[in-house]
């Protein structure tokens, strides 16, 4: 899915803002439910990438700050804690380094094959949390359809 968003986002681009206002039109002059969901699925994927960029970021400071912590026990003559410190550091940093080069279906993927157990449990999660999402939205619809339905006269 993570793909497809991607190349959605990628034709999007190409073919710019007025030609993705002049997408399917219905009878009642208003966008399609597609034309709709296509530029949700966009603006989703670009706050993922906008997320992600963040997370780095602040991983990045982290193994930073580790490597600062490391240096200064290193000059307090407590090198071994400072060489474990400063293992961790570099460890963080590379994860940081990862996170900014690689797309999110490639950490996904790498995350479902190298821990299939957790991936499972968190796409069960996933799941049940969007039914539960679309269940109330549902509901909700419903009720407020009810609602505006005039009382039939007897």
């Amino acid at each position: 899915m993570a793909d497809r968003i991607e190349s959605y986002q990628h034709t999007i681009g190409q073919q710019g803002a007025a030609e993705r206002d002049q997408l399917p039109i219905d009878a009642t002059g208003e966008r399609s439910v597609m034309a709709e969901f296509a530029d949700a699925a966009q603006s989703t994927a670009e706050a993922l990438q906008e997320q992600k960029q963040q997370i780095a970021d602040r991983v990045s400071g982290m193994a930073e700050a580790l490597e600062c912590a490391a240096h200064s026990l290193d000059q307090s003559q407590n090198r071994i804690i400072g060489r474990y410190v400063q293992d961790a550091g570099q460890q963080i940093r590379s994860f940081s380094r990862t996170l900014q080069e690689r797309r999110w279906n490639e950490l996904i993927e790498d995350f479902a094959r190298r821990q299939p157990t957790w991936f499972v449990l968190g796409a069960v999660a996933a799941g049940f949390l969007v039914s539960r999402l679309v269940w109330t939205t549902t509901n909700a619809t419903t009720s407020t359809d009810a609602a505006r339905k005039p009382f039939a006269a007897t």
